[in-house]
């Protein structure tokens, strides 16, 4: 009789565990774009997951992803954030868009020379496709929601800032490593961080820090024309930089503090490029201040990439501007890609466990709860 009532309750479990991965359904969509003036045309490829048994309308969640070419789970190192993320929203109720970068995957389009604001586009143009299709997807066209990773919080601070006068806003930003601050601080901040987590002594990174201030000074200064002598001319102001701050250093430290002149050659490359020089120039507080819908951003404390105690308080300084309702969640013990870590190190992200965790899953399913829910959720409590 034991040895059958724990046979009866395997079972129970196993089916249990059929019925949660079955309670969301998942289809392919592609949406065809026309993007202006340029009337050029592309197609983004994505993911939309579906609840089970809905009898009203439900409330939706788009996934933007995090700068460099990105698939529509944001797959990297291992691990697909943006697929986790997807379906445990979808086993709790939400409609999940998540779409593949422009020229990536099933997307076309021209990443080469995309900015922070041709992601914008983009994502603009899923909102629109879920508030067209609502009534044939039982989404509610009221009830869409951003949720943006690292750079990709930005994108969504971009376009809930843009959508605020329109008839069809969006409900909502959630903001996961995001940053509140410009691009430049950015950089300074993480390299700093990440050159002290790899133990460079204190003098090699002053003199980093020291040449990147130099370096985004020089660029403010330059007059760019083609591509091509973008670039010639990015290095040719660069070099000097790279010798004056590496001056007195043998060739090992060189190395360390990324003060050679390949170095050099690699930031011009990169500041070459249309979505650098965005970058740099981008503060996300400035759309932020102009989005009128609620915020929540959530920061880990270990985040290596975008500091979370500076950027959760710019983020909420710039929601203060104008009355925007917010929450900020600092995590402990959480990474950019929301692992529980030990040390925030990129090199740790490999070897961790989901990302992202079960209590960054939890904190956002709670104020999406609160916001597209509030009835549910107070009949509840």
């Amino acid at each position: 009789m034991e040895i059958k009532t724990i046979h009866l309750l395997l079972l129970l479990l196993l089916a249990m565990g059929g019925a949660q991965a079955q309670s969301f359904t998942q289809r392919e969509v592609l949406l065809p774009i026309v993007n202006e003036p340029r009337h050029d045309t592309m197609q983004l490829a994505g993911t939309l997951t579906m609840p089970n048994g809905a009898t009203e309308k439900v409330p939706a969640v788009i996934l933007i992803t995090g700068s460099g070419a990105q698939n529509r789970d944001e797959e990297l190192m291992g691990h697909r954030p943006f697929k986790v993320i997807a379906e445990y929203l979808s086993a709790h109720g939400y409609a999940v868009l998540r779409c593949d970068d422009r020229g990536v995957g099933g997307s076309t389009g021209d990443m080469a020379h995309a900015t922070a604001f041709d992601f914008a586009s983009d994502v603009e143009h899923q909102v629109e496709y879920l508030q067209s299709q609502a009534s044939g997807l039982n989404i509610d066209p009221e009830r869409i929601y951003l949720l943006g990773h690292s750079e990709g919080a930005t994108v969504a601070a971009i376009v809930a800032a843009s959508r605020a006068p329109s008839p069809h806003p969006v409900a909502g930003v959630a903001m996961l490593g995001g940053a509140g601050v410009d691009g430049k601080t950015i950089l300074l901040q993480q390299n700093e961080t990440l050159f002290r987590l790899r133990g460079l002594p204190d003098t090699l990174v002053q003199r980093r820090l020291a040449c990147m201030h130099d370096i985004f000074a020089t660029l403010d200064t330059l007059t760019l024309g083609s591509q091509a002598d973008t670039l010639k001319t990015i290095n040719l102001a660069l070099r000097p930089l790279f010798r004056q701050h590496s001056q007195g250093l043998n060739k090992e430290q060189k190395q360390q503090a990324g003060l050679t002149i390949a170095e050099c050659y690699g930031w011009a490359m990169t500041a070459a490029s249309p979505w650098m020089r965005t970058f740099l120039a981008l503060n996300p507080a400035d759309h932020i201040a102009q989005m009128r819908c609620p915020l929540l951003a959530i920061g880990g404390e270990k985040d290596s990439q975008v500091d979370a105690k500076q950027n959760l308080k710019a983020i909420a300084d710039a929601c203060r501007r104008n009355n925007i309702p917010h929450d900020t969640v600092l995590l402990a013990g959480i990474n950019h890609l929301g692992q529980k870590c030990t040390t925030g190190s990129v090199d740790e992200y490999a070897t961790l466990g989901q990302a992202p965790d079960r209590q960054v899953l939890d904190v956002l399913l709670r104020w999406l709860d609160s916001k597209s829910r509030p009835q549910t959720r107070r009949d509840a409590d």
